[in-house]
């Protein structure tokens, strides 16, 4: 095989790799099958690797594992709880609470640059755990600058005694440095999940073909797991949610020096019990032929100067976006999330009102939303891990929520004797099991065609594709959010009707999205197949895709823009009631 050709590629080339043969070869060298340096992840020319499951319940990965669930846990609690606690000390308005909501979200569309930067410039020679510890570095830095700056602006007003004016011109500031570091550490934590993921999809390529997934399995239901934990904390420990309201159990600043404290947990976890394995080549188990030598071969070693090395992994990640595997995933994503995510909002904010949806309610759908997360994983972790992947989208999506909820809704619209507010919380939960759904499919797909040195790059992309496109699902939702009406007390046949019609063009919107199946394979060796048979296209399907996704983000933006500016936040096009009087 010649390497003349390939001086930008640093991946391992690999020639009709198979774990039996890979096997054979490792018993040949004896005691010398594999030294994993803790701070490299580079292959080096004298190994082979190991097919077979990594054991993430050992010393050498538990560590991955705690900062998995503690990052699961904070991500949670800076949304559902540091939040809640800065909106009712601040006083914050709705307008604020509302940016602060889509602010908090926005890293998860940004997963592509921290993971082409990690490919790209290891820090300390490690690509994944280093990065993994700076996430958690910065969520701390940023809990601590949290309570630190209410404490240093307190301080100075008390001192200077200032004007009520310019106090409140203060709490405004105030609200922004506030809202600006709870970004920070969410941007932290989406680092340490998405690099942690990233990692998992590189290693369970070690895994033989029926078993490839339980890695990644493990490591997400670790993570939902970690978020039904900070959702049961904030709700019961910070909060006390009653049919009357919500009452804060602890102050703002008293929360943020917990979360600092909790961030040097993970850290010393991720230092002491985590040790960082190395790449292992791509896989190539699918019609592969016994007979056939299998050789593991190293082209080279990336460049030490960082734009080589840049140049490199660019030209990886558009090799691989021009494959027709990764066109059909691509585009099974877009339109899926963006279809199953649809969602009108009159129909549903007229049923919250007529089954008398309270915050209780909304806490218990909120804990049984992420119980279904953790559902839904273990299920295909323990029962589904070789479905077809198309029966199990189906049944995610039509089965277990568009059946249920649309019964229940519609029957509930009719009745009233139906209406019942427990029912409502949970049918409304079952969303959370379409949603893990698709992100186990995210995973899962990129497990079987991310380039070997280009996982985070490709691991981002996937996932910022999935973010961005609910986020313009959510933005064209919030459009046509009240053209059926507007929610109201009022329990009229016509408001019954009104309600029911609504809710058919909703679940039918819903419906269309199985019409992306068809770019999606039904298992893991189809897709293999169509990525080692499938037509390569031409390299500038880069363009297309990272087009895409900045046109829907840009789309998404403007929207969300008007959604949070006081003048223009009641526009009916952003999800508002209309204007009229409301100056």
């Amino acid at each position: 095989m010649s390497c003349g050709s390939c001086e930008h590629d640093s991946v391992c080339a690999v020639i009709d790799y198979d774990g039996s043969l890979v096997s054979n070869k490792i018993n040949r060298y004896e005691n010398d099958s594999i030294s994993i340096s803790a701070k490299s992840s580079d292959p080096s020319y004298d190994r082979t690797f190991q097919r077979g499951t990594i054991n993430y319940m050992s010393w050498r990965h538990i560590g991955l594992l705690v900062s998995t669930l503690s990052a699961g846990g904070l991500n949670t609690c800076l949304k559902r709880a540091l939040l809640p606690l800065l909106e009712a000390e601040l006083k914050m308005e709705r307008y604020q609470v509302d940016a602060a909501n889509v602010l908090l979200l926005l890293p998860w569309s940004y997963t592509f640059v921290g993971g082409f930067i990690s490919d790209t410039l290891p820090i300390l020679g490690s690509r994944r755990k280093a990065y993994i510890v700076l996430g958690w570095i910065v969520s701390l830095i940023s809990c601590f600058a949290i309570a630190i700056l209410n404490y240093t602006l307190e301080f100075k007003a008390q001192s200077s005694h200032v004007a009520t004016e310019e106090a409140l011109r203060q709490r405004v500031a105030l609200i922004d440095w506030y809202v600006a570091l709870l970004v920070l550490a969410s941007f932290g934590c989406i680092l340490t999940l998405v690099i942690s993921e990233t990692y998992v999809v590189a290693q369970t390529r070690r895994e033989p073909l029926k078993m490839r997934g339980r890695a990644l399995g493990t490591l997400l239901l670790t993570q939902f797991t970690g978020e039904l934990v900070g959702q049961i904390v904030s709700d019961t420990a910070i909060f006390h949610i009653s049919e009357l309201g919500i009452i804060p159990l602890v102050s703002f600043r008293e929360t943020a020096m917990f979360f600092m404290f909790y961030s040097l947990l993970p850290i010393l976890a991720l230092l002491f019990l985590f040790h960082e394995e190395m790449n292992p080549p791509a896989i190539h188990d699918v019609d592969a032929d016994d007979t056939q030598s299998h050789i593991v071969e190293q082209i080279g070693n990336l460049p030490v100067d960082w734009l080589p090395r840049l140049r490199a992994n660019w030209l990886r990640l558009r090799k691989a976006l021009a494959r027709k595997s990764t066109v059909y995933v691509i585009r099974f994503f877009m339109i899926y999330v963006f279809l199953s995510e649809f969602t009108l909002t009159y129909p549903h904010a007229q049923l919250a009102i007529w089954c008398n949806f309270t915050d209780k309610a909304q806490s218990s759908s909120n804990i049984s939303s992420e119980v279904f997360y953790v559902l839904s994983v273990a299920t295909w972790k323990y029962g589904a891990l070789n479905w077809n992947w198309r029966y199990c989208v189906i049944i995610s999506l039509i089965v277990m929520m568009m059946v249920p909820q649309l019964i229940f809704y519609i029957m509930a619209s009719i009745s009233i004797n139906l209406r019942s507010q427990e029912t409502y919380s949970f049918i409304t939960a079952l969303r959370g099991f379409v949603r893990a759904s698709i992100i186990i499919l995210e995973a899962a797909v990129c497990a079987e065609i991310a380039p070997v040195d280009g996982e985070g790059a490709f691991v981002g992309i996937i996932v910022s594709m999935s973010t961005i496109m609910r986020l313009l699902s959510t933005t064209f939702s919030n459009c046509l959010g009240y053209a059926f009406g507007k929610p109201s007390s009022q329990d009229t046949e016509e408001d019954a009707d009104e309600v029911t019609f609504s809710l058919g063009i909703c679940y039918m919107i819903k419906l269309l999205s199985v019409l992306a199946l068809y770019f999606l394979p039904k298992q893991k060796r189809d897709l293999q197949r169509l990525h080692r048979y499938g037509a390569q296209g031409d390299t500038n399907t880069t363009w297309w895709v990272l087009g895409s996704l900045g046109c829907a983000f840009m789309i998404s933006a403007a929207f969300n823009v008007l959604a949070v500016v006081p003048s223009t936040s009641c526009l009916q096009i952003v999800g508002g009631a209309g204007c009229n009087g409301s100056r």
